[in-house]
């Protein structure tokens, strides 16, 4: 549990980390940016927004500005996407100028996405020049300032320091400037342009990275998570799900820049190649997880083809971005994960309908349901299929996300299953291992009676033959014939005894009982009574005692034949009866001693265990029960049976409630 706490801890602190390093990025890194404060978050409009493709790659800023060309230019209202194409684009617009900041200045940061763009030429638009000693511009060919960027650049060349390709434009006056983007990329060509005034971009970044620091903790978090639990040794989905979750945050840190901005600022041509190994491995190891998810080896064969064709569209892809065809590896790609997710969004129905999923099908399906939310914006607008609008590229991550939080959720509930089938399986084994010990003991026991039987009996058989066997059998052969076979008897039935009380049998039977006449006739019943000497004091005497009497003699004969049987031969065994406290309560002790034999005195931790013999003690017959019987009988009477060794006397003691 602690190791759990403390998880859960370190995860959220890690959480709060990114998203505190993403906002100490934005603040300090744009705090110089300017001293306007901003009055709308809203961008700075641009007008005008039209392309114009370069099949050919031959066109200049000179070709492309001359006047006659402007009807050459499609305006794009709404966003420019030219999918995934080897073509050069070249995309104009104009630039209003802001009103002047406290310092009189004017100006503008022109943002530019995505961040994966390979090759950015930006041209801004100068004023005429004025020749020397006139102050009239003279009308010639339009000037242009050109500002290179493009993710081929390292992060030191950038004129902002930004995930993305940030410009600062200055306006002279009030006049607008028109702009020129010449865009030539092997990703797809797309191309959000946005303006901003210093303090508006200051105040958008800052939201922006600690957004981007929720977004990607979250996945880490979820990541770690998985990892930490360790199901991921024995459950082939969780292997497939974290290599899924870490693609999905490599893919995170490629397409937002933030692997070219912290991870790779001077090494542009692995930053380059980071966004499409994220997209393909994204594919790979999405087809992996959902095909286990699915169950799609036992789906229909043509989802089996889909996805099957899909792992091996993105094993092809990986060295596409190395050897130059991943534009067209990507068209191809992209286009069966459309497939591949609306084939998903089936097999989740199939599986919902059949029901006996615990309710995965209806995660899957909404898990299908957010992915396909993303892909139908997303992926067309790669295509070139829908115009470039930020949300149509972007927006596709946080349903992402939500997708992942989705399959965690089942995740969580297989979690939950084999936590409940581990709990059960140990119950089981618990209850397996009972069993098997509670057998164990059985067969013990039965070890240990039929050895007793085998042992005790022997003798006493042995006699018997003996006196069957003679012609002319003495007095003493039929004395010692007539005490084996009360021998036997006494043996069969201890053992009766001992069957009834393991069956809890015998309820005690209590009424007003005489205690004299009882130990009287006890004593009087053993061979060697007269060894036997009686003390009762005389407040137990005549008084009577509320109990079990024929409980209470079976348990008083025991003791009696235990002392008589062990005492040294001519010894005297004392029976003395007295009133007295014993665990807080009035009660009688009945007191049984004799002296220590050859035999040795019994241990005190096996004397009233079922079978036990003192190791001197198998020269006398006997069955070991004596002893048990006579503490389980005390235990029902609500009394106590206590053995002491006092001064080389074996003494018991009976203590009965009053």
């Amino acid at each position: 549990m602690l190791s759990a706490c403390r998880l859960r801890q370190a995860l959220a602190r890690l959480g709060w980390l990114v998203w505190v390093v993403g906002m100490l990025h934005a603040m300090p890194s744009h705090a110089a940016a300017s001293n306007t404060a901003a009055t709308t978050t809203d961008p700075w409009r641009i007008d005008d927004l039209a392309v114009l493709r370069d099949a050919s790659g031959q066109e200049t800023i000179d070709s492309v500005s001359q006047p006659q060309r402007m009807a050459d230019f499609t305006p794009v209202p709404s966003g420019f996407s030219g999918g995934y194409t080897r073509h050069s684009h070249w995309l104009r617009f104009t630039l209003q100028a802001p009103p002047p900041n406290a310092d009189g200045k004017r100006e503008l940061l022109l943002e530019i996405h995505p961040p994966y763009l390979d090759d950015l030429r930006l041209y801004l638009s100068l004023p005429p020049a004025t020749p020397p000693g006139t102050t009239q511009p003279q009308h010639t060919t339009p000037r242009f300032e050109q500002r290179p960027g493009g993710d081929l650049q390292p992060q030191s060349a950038k004129e902002y320091p930004y995930r993305g390709f940030v410009y600062r434009v200055v306006f002279q006056d009030d006049q607008a400037r028109t702009a020129y983007v010449r865009l030539r990329t092997n990703s797809s060509s797309v191309l959000i342009v946005k303006a901003w005034e210093p303090g508006q971009f200051l105040a958008k970044t800052s939201r922006e990275y600690a957004l981007f620091g929720l977004l990607l903790g979250l996945v880490l978090t979820g990541l770690l998570a998985n990892i930490w639990h360790g199901l991921w040794r024995h459950e082939e989905i969780y292997r497939r799900y974290i290599a899924y979750l870490f693609a999905t945050l490599f893919n995170l840190l490629g397409i937002n820049g933030l692997a070219s901005e912290f991870l790779l600022p001077e090494a542009p041509y692995w930053a380059d190649k980071w966004v499409p190994l994220g997209i393909i491995l994204v594919v790979l190891f999405g087809v992996r997880f959902y095909a286990l998810a699915l169950n799609i080896a036992q789906a229909a064969p043509w989802m089996r083809w889909v996805y099957r064709v899909q792992f091996w569209l993105a094993i092809a892809s990986l060295p596409a971005p190395f050897l130059g065809f991943y534009p067209e590896a990507i068209q191809v790609l992209l286009s069966f994960v459309l497939l591949m997710m609306l084939t998903g969004t089936w097999r989740s129905i199939q599986i919902w309908r059949e029901g006996n999923d615990n309710g995965n099908g209806k995660i899957l399906l909404l898990a299908h349901l957010f992915g396909l939310s993303g892909n139908l914006s997303a992926v067309p607008a790669l295509l070139g299929l829908l115009p470039g609008q930020f949300w149509l590229i972007y927006g596709f991550q946080l349903r992402s996300v939500g997708t992942l939080l989705v399959l965690q959720l089942m995740l969580a509930k297989h979690v939950q299953a084999m936590q409940t089938k581990l709990t059960q399986a140990t119950v089981d084994i618990e209850i397996a291992k009972s069993k098997a010990q509670q057998e164990h003991a059985q067969r013990e026991q039965q070890r240990h009676f039929l050895s007793m039987l085998t042992h005790e009996l022997k003798t006493p058989l042995f006699i018997i033959r003996l006196r069957l066997g003679a012609t002319n059998a003495t007095p003493r052969m039929q004395a010692h014939a007539e005490r084996a076979v009360h021998d036997i008897d006494a043996i069969v039935e201890r053992c009766a005894m001992v069957s009834r009380l393991d069956d809890e049998a015998d309820e005690p039977q209590r009424e007003p009982c005489q205690l004299a006449p009882l130990l009287s006739d006890v004593i009087a019943q053993h061979q060697g009574a007269q060894r036997v000497a009686l003390q009762m004091a005389p407040s137990v005497q005549n008084a009577p005692v509320h109990t079990d009497p024929l409980l209470l003699r079976t348990i008083l004969n025991n003791l009696v034949d235990n002392a008589l049987k062990y005492a040294p031969p001519g010894d005297v065994v004392h029976i003395t009866a007295t009133p007295g406290p014993h665990a807080d309560r009035p009660s009688l002790c009945i007191r049984v001693d004799n002296a220590v034999s050859k035999v040795g005195a019994p241990n005190p931790a096996q004397v009233f265990q079922k079978y036990y013999r003192a190791p001197g003690a198998h020269q006398q017959s006997g069955s070991g029960l004596g002893l048990y019987i006579a503490k389980a009988l005390a235990d029902q009477l609500g009394g106590v049976l206590e053995y002491r060794l006092h001064t080389n006397r074996v003494v018991f003691e009976l203590w009965l409630p009053l």
